[in-house]
């Protein structure tokens, strides 16, 4: 090895990662250099070795800076016929499936992405230790409040978690950290599979837990972002609001009056709800679900199906239980 100047001793290997220019092409022959920078990785007590926590394949880029860009940033622009839309993924759920805390457990932390846009910070989930959510057993998903835009995934995705637990059961804990690491979506690969389009499965076994990480890869994606309105009925919601797409039957929850308590309308009665943006190929539907408290435990669904544009936006409005509602998609593509 030119780095370790022929010696492969762990001391010789740090010192030669210190002084190393971070490349990704030489990454690719020589991990070993790069498992010891404490910037990119920590020791990992659950697998008994160092593992990546961050993402290292750029050593300029500043790894807390928060992508700036948002939302709808395409909604104006027209495209010629026979543009080339890019590829997307959908976080559908994220869960804690196993604990070596048991349950329930106060998590609190973040889990960013990083896209092919500007592989920039952009927040699926960010809660600090004041604001712990409750995680009472494995079937409990973490509450996602992103991303803030669509994600352009042209090569690859990465998903940086960084999960804590403040105490479990009444008593402290040694070691805080109860998932940690570096999760990868190779998109190249997956575009050599058939379209069929599933929820798929990243698992992260790390630190005191192993997480599951539920996403669905979309092909010719736009970026849909959803504004509900009360026009008429209480200004505080109840209930459920779901999106989905015709593709695949699962459900991305956009708010849940269950577990993040009830929506006030603010400004002009508009809801603002923990997530917004959805990813939809142009080959399907988007199809949102206002599920609207009836009562103690019912619910008046209404469904309502959305066709993909590359720009502009569709409204419709429902009624639904007591409100009357207008949930307006507001498109764009999502590109650099």
């Amino acid at each position: 090895s030119s780095m370790a100047g022929g010696d492969s001793s762990p001391v010789a290997a740090a010192a030669a990662a210190t002084k190393w220019e971070w490349d990704q092409e030489e990454y690719r022959c020589e991990p070993a250099e790069y498992s010891v920078d404490p910037r990119y990785s920590e020791y990992d007590p659950k697998q008994g070795c160092f593992i990546c926590v961050r993402y290292f394949f750029d050593g300029k880029l500043d790894l807390d800076e928060e992508s700036p860009v948002g939302p709808m940033r395409h909604t104006g622009k027209i495209f010629k016929e026979g543009f080339r839309l890019k590829n997307s993924v959908n976080v559908v759920s994220i869960k804690i499936v196993s604990s070596d805390y048991g349950y329930p457990l106060y998590v609190y932390g973040t889990i960013i992405a990083r896209d092919s846009l500007d592989r920039k910070c952009v927040y699926i989930f960010r809660r600090d230790q004041d604001d712990c959510q409750l995680i009472s057993s494995k079937d409990d998903s973490l509450i996602l409040t992103g991303p803030k835009r669509g994600f352009m995934v042209c090569d690859d995705i990465f998903f940086e978690i960084n999960l804590k637990v403040k105490d479990v059961h009444g008593r402290s804990v040694n070691d805080d950290r109860l998932s940690k690491g570096l999760i990868e979506v190779d998109a190249i690969r997956r575009l050599e599979f058939s379209p069929e389009y599933v929820v798929e499965t990243e698992t992260l076994v790390s630190m005191h837990s192993i997480l599951d990480l539920n996403y669905t890869f979309i092909r010719r994606s736009v970026e849909g972002t959803v504004d509900i309105k009360i026009l008429e009925g209480p200004d505080e919601f109840h209930g459920k609001i779901v999106a989905s797409t015709t593709s695949i039957p699962c459900d991305i929850v956009l708010h849940d009056s269950k577990v993040s308590g009830a929506l006030t309308a603010g400004d002009n009665g508009v809801l603002q709800t923990a997530r917004r943006v959805v990813g939809v190929s142009v080959d399907e539907m988007l199809v949102l679900t206002v599920a609207a408290a009836v009562g103690d435990d019912e619910l008046c669904a209404c469904t309502v199906q959305f066709t993909p544009r590359r720009n502009g936006y569709n409204d419709e409005s429902i009624t639904c239980g007591d409100y009357k509602m207008l949930l307006k998609v507001t498109w764009s593509i999502v590109y650099f």
